[in-house]
């Protein structure tokens, strides 16, 4: 994919500890060695796109994680999925980059949050920040939280290059969800026009051309993503013979105990993919 965006750093906090944010421009996070998150701006062919950068300590180049947030009332952003990021370049040292969907946080694009439009947006976030110096761009994952994780499946096969995916309290058929559900709000968002014959997003039948190994984490007790939206993937990913791991949770509902979350995903990618900590090098 071309290099479509300029970077813009706006500021730099120090994660494993308090720091303030500072204004640093981004060959200091380029040259740095040490444990650093970045706010930045990416300007892109559709629209300004607000992201974090976590880099983890050492010289690099470190496997990349993109990181999908879900959806907030506030309008919140990527900031909200950070601790997410941090933890993933603390125990397996990848790099990551959160970013704020369309609608969502500062990220502006004249669109909306047309679904194909956020696909695109992600996609030219990736395409700059994997050509970083420090990025192995060969050894990108992925993260998706319920309404990001919805974006994050649909992305699986349209990375070459992608060696994981955890999705976290996600919706893989819209269809089946939107007849399904009790939430009248939840059906204006997935069906805003009220189109009685619309016709929702399914990644199910992509599965069968999805090469990265998926894990996949829901909660029992989920009113809002009923947990058999997590068995209909698990059964099509067995049914196409691909790797992965369902996890379900009996007492837990849409939003899963980060010590649970964080332990699944480092064991998954740790046995499929192995710790970037050994070569990062002090």
């Amino acid at each position: 994919m071309p290099r479509k965006a300029v970077v813009v750093v706006v500021g730099l906090i120090l994660f494993f500890g308090c720091g303030a944010i500072r204004p640093v421009p981004l060959e200091e996070l380029e040259q740095s060695q040490g444990e650093l998150a970045a706010n930045v701006f990416l300007a892109t062919v559709h629209g300004k796109i607000e992201a974090f950068i976590v880099r983890p300590k050492g010289r690099g180049p470190f496997p990349l994680m993109i990181l999908l947030h879900g959806h907030s009332w506030r309008s919140m952003g990527a900031e909200r999925i950070l601790p997410v990021a941090e933890f993933f370049a603390r125990d397996l040292c990848y790099a990551s980059l959160a970013v704020s969907l369309p609608g969502y946080g500062q990220t502006e694009v004249p669109q909306g949050a047309n679904p194909e439009i956020t696909l695109k947006v992600v996609l030219d976030a990736i395409s700059v920040v994997k050509g970083l110096p420090w990025i192995d761009g060969q050894r990108l994952y992925l993260y998706g939280f319920s309404r990001g994780g919805i974006f994050t499946a649909a992305l699986v096969t349209r990375i070459p290059v992608l060696r994981g995916v955890v999705l976290h309290s996600v919706a893989y058929d819209l269809n089946r969800l939107y007849r399904q559900t009790p939430h009248l709000w939840l059906r204006a968002m997935l069906n805003p026009s009220g189109d009685p014959d619309a016709t929702l997003f399914s990644v199910l039948p992509e599965v069968p051309k999805w090469q990265a190994p998926a894990l996949i984490l829901h909660g029992f007790q989920d009113s809002l993503i009923p947990v058999d939206q997590a068995i209909l993937l698990g059964d099509s990913l067995q049914a196409a013979k691909k790797p992965h791991q369902l996890v379900l949770y009996p007492d837990h509902g849409h939003r899963l105990p980060s010590d649970e979350v964080r332990k699944q995903a480092v064991s998954f990618l740790e046995k499929n993919s192995g710790s970037a900590c050994s070569v990062s090098g002090p």
